[in-house]
């Protein structure tokens, strides 16, 4: 399928519901139609920087700026890199303030939620070779903002491309040296039990003389409930994983590989699983459908070249590396949706029932990493980290759909990422989310306010 202007929308969508879908139910006016205009490329709102930095604003509710969006704490969350490069092309320092930039903190690659005991806890990932767990607490003696407290951290041989939480387990992706071959670099994925933390990790092995879990580096990760895991690596392979209670290491509970499925050119940058159907994404700007319980590849949606004229004027895919993937409900039962970011500066959002494109939008930059969360009302939003360090918010079965609300950048506002790219957005509990990046740092932000949505 091509991907239809917005105005084609409502009635790609009526058909959908009509019988070519998962059945008429709910009210397709509401998913993703839209008026004839397009949204545009300025942001509903204007965010305020007094109250984004502090949570307080002197002017209350007579400012003419947003109090929407506040953010509650930055942590460095990596160590320094003595190999680092004055950055030329960041936002702030290249096409910014005018200053270079230094990039002297390891990258931090992702960040993952964990909710224990009524608590919030957070898992990053950095390039410096280490995990780290971090306590988040209000502020004390009653001060706005938030305190991030480094509880733990884990060196695993070599740089972390993932972490992820799957109920009480966290897995991490690094890159280390198998011990059957000391001079070499692998993928490898190591999972810890939180309720007994204790314990050695379980390692997701390709066999018992192949002690790794890929021959690239591992930079995707989708857990399910009942144990199923896939990782997707940079040399192009996509490896399907079972909890076994017995096949791990000693005869304890370990992870046995049950498929390969391989297509993609370049690292798979991203899976999302919908039904029987495993989306991934890579760096060849393509994405793939897979049947989960064969492994076949049952569709490509192939990338595009720049040039619009040159794909007969109609683009489908992305021209770009595919930097995320995320499953999307739609409320009311409207339909199954998948989005996709690029750094291509496109998010395009496909129906998950047949693949076709149902709207793309572009940020002027390259967007490299996606999650959702909701807005105070219960109303589904789309989180989009950018490639200089910026963050975007925008509406997903919004008038007109997928609008941006706000944007959130250093360079207005004085807090949040000084360089990027935002590697890594994950929502949280109460409105919150959290985001890393290329500066090395971790930052704590919550939705406070209307949208108008």
């Amino acid at each position: 399928g091509t991907c239809q202007p917005l105005h084609f929308l409502k009635r790609l969508i009526m058909s959908f519901h009509s019988g070519r879908g998962r059945g008429g139910r709910g009210n397709p006016s509401k998913s993703f139609s839209s008026p004839n205009a397009p949204s545009g490329a300025q942001p509903r709102l204007q965010v305020c920087r007094n109250f984004a930095s502090t949570g307080t604003c002197q002017h209350n509710d007579r400012c003419k700026f947003a109090h929407v969006v506040k953010m509650h704490a930055s942590v460095v969350a990596s160590d320094k890199n003595p190999d680092a490069k004055p950055s030329y092309n960041n936002y702030h320092g290249g096409r910014g303030s005018g200053s270079n930039k230094q990039k002297d903190k390891h990258k931090v690659t992702s960040v993952a939620v964990w909710e224990t005991n009524g608590a919030i806890k957070l898992f990053t990932g950095s390039h410096d070779g280490k995990w780290r767990l971090w306590a988040t607490a209000p502020a004390a003696g009653g001060g706005t903002g938030a305190t991030l407290t480094k509880e733990f951290e884990h060196f695993v041989g070599g740089p972390v491309d993932t972490v992820h939480i799957a109920s009480h387990y966290f897995f991490c992706g690094f890159e280390a040296s198998p011990v059957e071959a000391p001079e070499a670099k692998a993928g490898m994925v190591h999972s810890w039990n939180l309720n007994a933390a204790q314990d050695p990790p379980m390692e997701l092995w390709l066999g018992p003389m192949a002690k790794y879990a890929g021959s690239g580096r591992i930079r995707s990760l989708w857990t399910t409930q009942d144990g199923r895991v896939w990782s997707g690596g940079t040399d192009g392979a996509i490896r399907q994983w079972a909890f076994d209670p017995a096949g791990g290491p000693a005869g304890k509970g370990g992870f046995a590989l049950l498929r390969s499925m391989c297509g993609h050119l370049g690292a798979v940058t991203g899976l999302a699983l919908v039904g029987g159907i495993l989306w991934s994404g890579g760096m060849d700007g393509t994405i793939r459908l897979w049947n989960v319980d064969t492994g076949d590849n049952a569709h490509v949606i192939p990338s595009i070249k720049k040039d619009v004229a040159a794909n007969g004027g109609a683009p489908v895919g992305h021209s770009g590396p595919v930097t995320g993937l995320i499953p999307f409900e739609a409320p009311n039962a409207q339909g199954s949706f998948v989005f996709s970011s690029s750094l291509d500066e496109t998010v395009k959002v496909w129906n998950a029932t047949n693949g076709e494109c149902v709207a793309s939008e572009s940020h002027g930059q390259g967007v490299t990493s996606i999650a959702l969360t909701t807005d105070l009302k219960g109303n589904p939003l789309l989180l989009c980290g950018l490639f200089y360090g910026d963050i975007m918010i925008r509406g997903t079965i919004s008038n007109p759909p997928l609008v941006l609300l706000l944007k959130i950048s250093y360079n207005y506002i004085g807090v949040g990422h000084e360089m990027g790219p935002v590697n890594d957005i994950q929502p949280g509990p109460g409105n919150t989310f959290y985001a890393v990046a290329d500066d090395g740092k971790l930052t704590v932000w919550q939705i406070t306010g209307d949208f108008g949505l």
